[in-house]
């Protein structure tokens, strides 16, 4: 008996909120500390750090989700990041913000986050379980959300700092996540049930990691979908593009709501294809050829070439990772739901780790902005060029190529 449809407007209600304000605060965070530091190359290595901190909050959150379920961790986690946020527009009104102050704020929010990654994408497993059609429609009806918040996020920071204060965007941030876990409250009880949250008790990431590297085409899914994980860099490659080559600072909305439009276009033409049964072969190809022309895309110097740019790799960025994301969930242990998706968001966040790392890097270089641009540019190249080399890899494996 097919399985019914899950109930959906408290999940996607939640990750639009959520993304809203994560995506406006992804475009103010660094723009402020480099404001309040005076370094854009500080801005960079701490959005690196930040990272960081997100990817070990997401490999500590693989056990609370196995043990407690995901939804009562990711209201949790969510109600918290509006609390650890909120430090840092009261200290803009009683004028005592410093960098420290803000990086010190903006780090616990980061932790807190990788328990809202690992446990937010573990819901579409505890309410689809291994129903290959609901977990399409589950994850493209999530990713058409999350990049609606990414467009209308960006697009409302740069209308704010445009008519209003600056502290106005930073004030509405923390507001918008306790919304988000409001939202979250009401997505239905777990389809798992009590008795696989019992089983779940000795689960936790290092269990995932390890039913990873036991399993091929785990492995595969989540090696794929590491070299994916480009998305993060859409609030430094934004940020800087507009401060560092246009020259104006507010542009960084518009080239950040040019990612969110592109995930919504992307998400549309997925559910589209759903049908056609394209193979995750052909979706890494065209993902591959949309990393090579953001590779490129800030080479003009034209906002309207670097939104065009961004608009493909996101189209086709979404189509790989959600035919990636689809065949990870279809090949995990329910009873390890939460371990194998904490362990593969580790993986992924390392890759954006390392790639804020770079940019970190280029811009202490002090050859300029151009410059640094090449040097990222040169290893999305690469990466690029990795793709490839995984979806021939794919070609060979059958269960994988038809996914």
């Amino acid at each position: 008996m097919k399985k019914a449809p899950s109930p959906l407007p408290g999940f996607l209600g939640g990750v639009l909120a959520t993304q809203f304000v994560n995506s406006a605060l992804h475009l103010a965070q660094p723009l402020l500390i480099a404001k309040i530091s005076g370094s854009m190359a500080y801005a960079a290595f701490f959005a690196s750090f930040d990272t960081a901190m997100h990817m070990f909050g997401t490999y500590c959150g693989g056990w609370p989700t196995d043990r407690f379920g995901a939804r009562r961790v990711l209201v949790a986690s969510t109600f918290l990041r509006g609390v650890a946020l909120t430090a840092v527009p009261l200290a803009m009104v009683f004028g005592q913000l410093t960098a420290l102050w803000a990086v010190g704020w903006y780090t616990l929010d980061a932790f807190v986050r990788g328990f809202v990654d690992a446990s937010v994408n573990t819901i579409p497993m505890e309410l689809a379980e291994h129903d290959a059609e609901e977990l399409d429609r589950l994850n493209s009806r999530y990713e058409l959300v999350f990049d609606i918040g990414g467009v209308a996020g960006p697009l409302s920071l740069y209308l704010i700092e445009t008519w209003f204060d600056g502290f106005w965007a930073h004030a509405l941030i923390p507001a918008g996540f306790a919304l988000s876990a409001l939202a979250y409250s009401q997505i239905p009880a777990s389809a798992i049930g009590k008795k696989m949250r019992q089983e779940r008790k000795n689960g936790g990431s290092w269990a995932g990691l390890k039913t990873i590297v036991a399993d091929r085409k785990l492995l595969v899914a989540c090696l794929g979908l590491m070299s994916f994980n480009i998305y993060p860099l859409r609030k430094l490659l934004g940020a800087f593009f507009a401060k560092g080559i246009l020259l104006d600072p507010k542009m960084a909305g518009l080239v950040g709501s040019a990612f969110g439009a592109g995930g919504v276009a992307g998400a549309v033409l997925y559910t589209a294809c759903t049908r056609l049964r394209i193979s995750s072969v052909n979706w890494i190809l065209a993902g591959s050829g949309g990393m090579l022309l953001l590779a490129i895309g800030w080479w003009p110097a034209s906002l309207y070439v670097m939104v065009g740019a961004v608009f493909t790799f996101a189209v086709t960025n979404v189509g790989a990772r959600l035919s990636l994301t689809r065949v990870r969930q279809e090949f995990t242990p329910l009873e390890l739901a939460g371990g194998v998706t904490a362990a593969s968001r580790f993986g992924s966040n390392l890759v954006s780790v390392l790639l804020k790392a770079l940019v970190g890097v280029a811009f202490t270089m002090g050859a300029g902005a151009t410059e640094a641009f090449a040097l990222v540019g040169f290893a999305l190249a690469l990466i690029a060029f990795a793709q490839l080399l995984l979806a021939r890899y794919l070609s060979r494996v059958p269960d994988l190529s038809v996914a």
